[in-house]
C-alpha cells in the first residue's frame, strides 16, 4: 500500500511539472560502423579483458596464480606501477596457459621496481597486452593547468613506450573532473593511445554520466573503452558492498559496450586507507577469499560469456526508462521507439504497473549490420532512490514486426545465455501474427542480451 501511495503522489507531482527530457535529441542518430583501429582490432580477436588489480603484492606462489585464472575466472593479470619485472615474471613463471598481462607504469613509462622503461622488457613480451601510463591526470589538481601539465608528462611516457613496443596497447586512465573533456580532447587529438579507460566508484545514478562520457569518447574516436569496478572498502566510508551492487556495477558497463573490466582491487599490500573486499586481509597471498570474492568470480564467468559477443559488437545507443520521469539520470536519454535504429520495439516497462523499477537499455550492431539490444534491471542496494531496494522484477518487452522483412521471426528472439555461453531461442507471447511480447525476470543488477531472429548468426568469437 505504501508503494502505491508513493507512486500516486509522484504521478500527481509529475502532472503539475513541465518535465524537460532529451526525447527530441538523439545523439546516436548518425550511427556508423567503426574504423578498425589497433585497439578495436585487438578487442575483436581476443577474450574480453577481465582482471583484478594486484597492488604491490610481491611475487605470487603458483597456487595463487591458478586460483586467479581458474576460480576467479580472470582473463588478464593486471599489476600496479611496481609490477615489472619481478612480480610479472613470477606470474609468467607459474606457466598458466591463459597468462597475459597489463601493467601500470610511471608517467615516464618506467617501472617503480628498478626504474627501467616497461620494466626492461623487450617489445612483444610473451603474454603482453599493454601498459597504462600513470593514472588519473587530474588527480589532486586544483586547476586545468595542473591537469594538462600531468597529461603532457604522460604523453612523453606514452611515446617512449610506443617507441619501445610499437604493437602494445598503450593507454591512460581518467577520472571524472572539471577538466575531463579537455583531457579527453588532448588524449584523442594529440596522443597515440589505443584505449580510453576510466574509474568512477559511485553507486548512485551519477555513475551514468561517467559511463556515457567515456563511451562517447571511445565511439567518437573508434577506440575501445575500459573501466575499473569497485571492490574495496574505504576506511573513511566503510559502507557495505552487496551482491546486487556488484552485479549492477559490472553489467552496466557491459550494457554501455565496455570491453575491459578491472576490479579495483583484487588484493593490496599494506595500505592505511583502503581494505580489500575480496579477501579477509591485505598484504597476504594466504588470505582467505570473502563471500564477495565468490560473487565476483561468478560475475566474471558471466561477463566472459557475454564478452564473446560484446567484443564483436558496436554500441549504437543507450537509453534509460525511469519510472519517475524527472529522475532521469544526468547524461541519459529517455527511451522512445526507434532508439538505436531499432524498428520493432514498441514498449519496455515493468510487468507490474505499480513497480518502481527503472530500466536501462543498450543497443548494438554487429559488423554485418544486425541489431541487438540489452535490457538491465538497474535496481541495487546502494542505488539512488527509487532503485535502491535491490529486488528481482519482471520486465515486459513488446514488439511489432509488421514492417519486418521476410525471414525475420515474428514469434521468437535469440539470446546469449550468460550462465552457459550458449545462444538460445526465446518464444514470444503473440497477440496477433506480427505483434507480441516477451516477459523477462531479472535479478537486481542483471541484464539480458537479445537479438532478432533474422537467419543471421549471433556474432560470437
Amino acid at each position: 500500500m505504501k508503494r502505491i501511495i508513493i507512486l500516486l503522489l509522484t504521478i500527481l507531482l509529475v502532472a503539475c511539472i513541465e518535465v524537460e527530457t532529451d526525447d527530441d535529441k538523439d545523439p546516436d542518430d548518425n550511427f556508423k560502423p567503426p574504423k578498425m583501429t589497433r585497439g578495436l582490432l585487438w578487442v575483436r580477436k581476443n577474450p574480453m579483458v577481465i582482471s583484478g588489480l594486484n597492488v604491490s603484492m610481491g611475487e605470487p606462489p603458483g597456487r595463487f596464480v591458478r586460483a586467479y585464472f581458474n576460480k576467479f575466472h580472470a582473463t588478464t593479470v593486471h599489476l600496479w606501477t611496481d609490477g615489472l619485472p619481478r612480480e610479472m615474471d613470477a606470474w609468467a613463471d607459474a606457466g598458466h596457459s591463459k597468462f597475459r598481462f597489463v601493467s601500470w607504469v610511471e608517467y615516464d613509462g618506467t617501472s617503480a621496481d628498478g626504474g627501467k622503461l616497461i620494466g626492461g622488457y623487450p617489445a612483444g613480451m610473451p603474454g603482453r597486452i599493454g601498459y597504462q601510463i600513470g593514472d588519473e591526470p587530474a588527480r589532486d589538481c586544483p586547476s586545468r593547468e595542473c591537469a594538462m601539465r600531468n597529461i603532457r608528462l604522460m604523453h612523453s611516457g606514452l611515446n617512449a613506450v610506443r617507441d619501445r613496443d610499437p604493437n602494445a596497447l598503450i593507454y591512460l586512465n581518467f577520472q571524472m573532473s572539471d577538466f575531463v573533456h579537455d583531457l579527453l580532447n588532448y588524449y584523442s587529438g594529440q596522443m597515440d593511445g589505443d584505449v580510453i579507460s576510466h574509474d568512477h566508484y559511485t553507486r548512485s545514478s551519477s555513475a551514468y554520466e561517467a559511463l556515457e562520457i567515456f563511451r562517447r569518447a571511445g565511439r567518437d574516436k573508434d577506440k575501445p573503452y575500459w573501466r575499473y569496478l569497485k571492490s574495496y572498502y574505504d576506511q573513511d566510508d566503510p559502507d557495505a558492498i552487496t551482491k546486487s551492487d556488484m552485479r549492477w556495477n559490472a553489467f552496466s558497463g557491459i550494457l554501455y559496450g565496455y570491453t575491459g573490466h578491472t576490479w579495483f582491487f583484487y588484493n593490496i599490500g599494506t595500505d592505511d586507507d583502503l581494505d580489500p573486499a575480496l579477501f579477509e586481509s591485505e598484504d597476504s597471498f594466504n588470505a582467505s577469499p570473502t563471500a564477495l570474492w565468490r560473487i565476483a568470480a561468478q560475475i566474471n564467468t558471466e561477463m566472459r560469456n557475454l564478452g564473446r559477443s560484446i567484443t564483436q559488437l558496436t554500441s549504437s545507443a543507450v537509453r534509460y526508462i525511469p519510472k519517475i520521469p524527472f529522475l532521469l539520470p544526468k547524461r541519459t536519454t529517455k527511451w522512445q521507439p526507434g532508439a538505436g535504429g531499432d524498428l520493432y520495439l514498441t514498449d519496455i516497462k515493468p510487468k507490474n504497473d505499480s513497480s518502481l523499477l527503472d530500466i536501462s537499455v543498450g543497443f548494438f550492431r554487429d559488423d554485418n549490420g544486425e541489431y541487438y539490444f540489452m535490457v538491465q534491471n538497474v535496481s541495487h542496494t546502494h542505488g539512488s532512490w527509487p532503485v535502491s531496494e535491490g529486488r528481482t522484477d519482471t520486465i515486459r518487452i513488446s514488439f511489432d514486426f509488421s514492417e519486418a522483412p521476410q525471414g525475420t521471426s515474428r514469434s521468437s528472439l535469440l539470446t546469449l545465455n550468460k550462465l552457459n555461453g550458449k545462444v538460445e531461442t526465446l518464444l514470444l507471447t503473440q497477440s496477433d501474427g506480427n505483434r507480441g511480447y516477451l516477459d523477462v525476470t531479472l535479478a537486481a543488477g542483471d541484464p539480458i542480451l537479445l537479438k532478432y531472429a533474422t537467419g543471421s548468426p549471433f556474432a560470437i568469437r
